[in-house]
């Protein structure tokens, strides 16, 4: 799985021209279709990025062109299903392939550095997250992550069996005792169960700041999996991306993520949903941009909190090669037009800016006025 770390490494790659190729690519489960992939890949350097300055497409050379075939027949059987990104280039030297959890749309760039916002698409709607199996005297802690499930903690509480319960209750001789000392075995239990919760809790709190992973999914019986909920402090129900009943014993790990899989793609959506519902009720504010030039001057300032940009798209623009002010027509810059570089995507630009600078995007499929903006102060007017 495609990791935040691994991003920022492919941002440290940078060339002195526009020779680093990034291609996304779907790959079918089809052999048929599969055989149609370097033609495909074709298709897709020749609407690669162009230079924004009027001399025509940049042209993918040859050796990547061969160096991208030759990786699709050695690997191509390991990524059927998914989008994988492929990033070339002779100088400096690039080789790398990650294969992505979920189709993304298509597309090849060149530019001077790795194209990597698809990858940040692919990590925020598919995060890492726990998931915890429980009982009323076992909970199990696994950690998901892309296609790999791991065991991480576990839970064991010793909840009287039936038979040692019935051991405690005295002999029906003892009249109306026998049914207080039957309550007092079921309190018991209950008491047992809630401290188990409580433990389990503790486990999960740890590894969620061990693992970096703060979404929660729930699993378990009917009856077991809302009181376990219900014993949760308030900051952990909040991570809870919601829950699905099974018998836990019958689980296996590749279950409990086919069963937990689409309750995070659930939250996901829900979440992107709530996010452009709050923008659209936002009254008029100097803390909210909207628009491709508003929110380029707050980006410009270092003032945006959240950025709201589309899934797909590419807007092409320009960065200063001295001052790095971006800009949609390059005459926006203090250093002058001179010194403004044609850049393939202006949104990815402005993504890894306010990254960099501590704010947070949100990839959604309907973003209001096409980019948007929550800001952390007022941005004073045109940079």
């Amino acid at each position: 799985m495609i990791s935040h770390a691994e991003v920022e490494k492919l941002l440290g790659i940078e060339a002195a021209g526009p020779s680093v190729l990034s291609l996304y690519l779907s790959v079918p489960m089809d052999p048929d279709a599969r055989r149609g992939l370097p033609a495909r890949a074709g298709e897709l350097f020749a609407l690669a990025a162009r230079d924004g300055n009027g001399t025509g497409p940049i042209q993918v050379r040859q050796e990547d062109r061969q160096l991208v075939r030759r990786l699709l027949e050695q690997h191509g059987r390991d990524w059927l299903g998914h989008t994988v990104a492929i990033f070339v280039s002779a100088q400096p030297h690039l080789a790398e392939t990650i294969p992505l959890p979920s189709q993304l749309p298509e597309r090849a760039v060149l530019a001077t550095r790795p194209h990597v916002r698809p990858l940040l698409v692919a990590i925020q709607r598919h995060p890492v997250y726990l998931v915890a199996v429980i009982d009323q005297q076992h909970a199990w802690l696994l950690r998901v992550a892309g296609e790999r499930i791991d065991t991480v903690g576990r839970s064991d509480m010793a909840v009287p069996a039936a038979d040692s319960v019935r051991s405690w209750v005295r002999s029906q001789g003892f009249g109306g005792w026998y049914g207080l000392e039957s309550h007092r075995v079921h309190e018991r239990i209950i008491q047992l169960a809630r401290h188990h919760y409580h433990d389990t809790a503790a486990i999960i709190e740890q590894a969620a700041h061990a693992n970096g992973s703060r979404l929660l999914v729930v699993g378990g019986h009917e009856q077991t999996t809302p009181q376990f909920l219900a014993t949760l402090p308030k900051a952990m129900r909040e991570q809870v991306a919601g829950s699905f009943i099974a018998d836990p014993h019958t689980l296996t790990p590749a279950k409990v993520q086919a069963l937990a899989d689409p309750v995070i793609g659930n939250w996901v959506d829900a979440h992107e949903q709530r996010l452009v519902s709050q923008f659209w009720q936002e009254p008029p504010s100097q803390l909210i941009a909207m628009g491709l030039e508003p929110c380029l001057t707050a980006v410009n300032q270092h003032a945006v909190a959240l950025l709201m940009v589309p899934v797909g798209g590419l807007v092409p623009g320009f960065c200063c090669t001295q001052c790095g002010v971006l800009s949609s027509t390059g005459d926006g810059c203090p250093d002058g037009p001179t010194a403004a570089r044609a850049v393939p995507d202006l949104i990815e630009e402005m993504v890894v800016k306010t990254l960099n600078d501590g704010g947070e995007v949100a990839a959604v499929h309907n973003p209001p006025a096409e980019v948007a903006a929550r800001l952390r102060f007022p941005a004073a007017g045109p940079t």
